[in-house]
């Protein structure tokens, strides 16, 4: 019956009814104990795993263990996590703010400064430039005036040495005096027409020219000088001007000729029996250009130096060795207008 009830049961369910009087004992296993309290063997092949040794945990304190490491894992990887994140953010919120704010700070500051320093240079090169520009032309005036002053005092100490020459040629007794008030044995050139020519006239001897460009000489063909002091008085009836000849050739119509002109102006002129070009020459406030004015004329001649004078005051001087010796005499010059000039009193004084 025992049996019958057993196979029942395994037919109703499969699995066999215990009981505490004929329950068999089971093998024993290695490394446990069937004797020990609650250890259970299912019937079969199947075998319930012998209970550990000592106190164990309930199962529900293991899994709380395991969802406990779980969590500190968990929080850890989240601390990293947000360190990580607050690092990066710390180091864009640094690369704006340096890339946005300092950098271009920065970069203003040092285009400030160089072009501060390059405005600073412009401005020195500016300064010294213009204290150059300001030194050099202190240097140029000071220049010019130092050179004018002692051109001024040149001409001075020349004005003040040919006056003392002039002084010495005119005094003693002249070689030859002609008040030309008429012919006489110097021979002078007459050739008098009713328009031009040279003529003895009032006490005086005349040279009219009335043709353009034209000088008329009035020459003392008896003479012959080098080395001289020939002085006259000349006055200005009408026209342009007239003055001195001297070294003069009357056959080849060359010579030299001092012109003082009513127009305040001199020259020296040599005459090459052509034409005549000017040696010398310029504007005088010696002159009297008053019409009917009385000029007195000097010429100093030594070798190749010639001196000129008008109312015994220096006027210029050349340096010329075309002619050396000739005949003197007077002249008068239309430049555009007839001209009447009246010499009288020559002297010459002889060296």
């Amino acid at each position: 019956m025992g049996q019958d009830q057993s196979g029942a049961s395994e037919q109703a369910g499969g699995l066999p009814s215990f009981s505490s009087e004929t329950a068999p004992a089971a093998p024993r296993a290695s490394g446990g104990s069937w004797d020990e309290p609650g250890a259970a063997v299912l019937p079969g092949s199947l075998a319930a795993t012998p209970t550990p040794q000592g106190p164990q945990r309930p199962s529900h304190f293991q899994g709380s263990e395991f969802s406990t490491k779980g969590r500190s894992v968990l929080s850890r990887s989240l601390r990293l996590g947000f360190i990580l994140m607050l690092l990066l953010f710390l180091t864009g919120l640094s690369l704006l703010i340096y890339g946005g704010i300092y950098h271009p700070a920065q970069l203003h500051a040092e285009a400030t400064a160089t072009v501060s320093a390059a405005l600073t240079a412009l401005t020195q090169s500016t300064a010294q430039a213009q204290a150059h520009a300001t030194a050099t032309a202190i240097a140029q005036a000071h220049a010019t005036a130092t050179a004018a002053a002692q051109a001024t005092a040149v001409a001075a100490a020349t004005a003040t040495a040919e006056q003392a020459t002039y002084t010495a040629a005119t005094q003693g007794t002249p070689t030859l005096v002609d008040p030309l008030t008429g012919q006489n044995g110097n021979q002078w050139t007459l050739d008098s027409t009713l328009r031009e020519g040279c003529s003895f006239s009032g006490s005086s001897l005349h040279s009219i020219v009335a043709s353009d460009h034209v000088f008329i000489p009035c020459l003392a063909l008896a003479t012959n000088f080098a080395n001289f002091t020939l002085q006259v008085h000349m006055r200005l009836a009408r026209g342009d001007g007239g003055g001195l000849v001297f070294r003069a050739n009357a056959d080849s119509g060359t010579g030299y000729l001092f012109f003082v002109g009513s127009d305040g102006n001199y020259s020296l002129m040599l005459s090459d029996g052509t034409q005549a070009n000017a040696l010398v020459g310029g504007p005088t406030p010696a002159i009297h250009t008053a019409t009917g004015q009385d000029n007195l004329l000097t010429v100093i001649a030594r070798g190749s130096s010639i001196l000129l004078y008008i109312n015994r005051q220096y006027v210029g001087s050349a340096q010329d060795t075309n002619f050396s010796a000739g005949q003197i005499g007077v002249f008068a010059i239309d430049l555009g207008h007839a001209t009447d000039a009246a010499f009288s009193q020559l002297q010459v004084w002889s060296r």
